[in-house]
């Protein structure tokens, strides 16, 4: 390997690795999806936690009616 010019060998590396500043590109975009992702996950996630409230709320409801109708109107 010693016979290859200084040339070669930068030329050779750029082809099989990747530059600082090609990385730091790739990098940012990734984390512009994963923001992105972010923010869905805490629409979804509030979503949820309202759904729970109304299902608890819709049981809560359900189990009193059962509860007055066993017991006597």
């Amino acid at each position: 390997m010693s016979d290859l010019t200084k040339g070669e060998l930068i030329e050779m590396c750029d082809a099989r690795y990747v530059r600082r500043a090609e990385c730091g590109e790739q990098m940012n975009d990734i984390r512009g999806k994963l923001h992105n992702d972010d923010k869905r996950l805490a629409v979804i996630e509030l979503q949820v936690k309202i759904n729970n409230w109304l299902s608890l709320a819709i049981a809560g409801g359900v189990i009193a009616l059962v509860i007055k109708i066993f017991l006597g109107a």
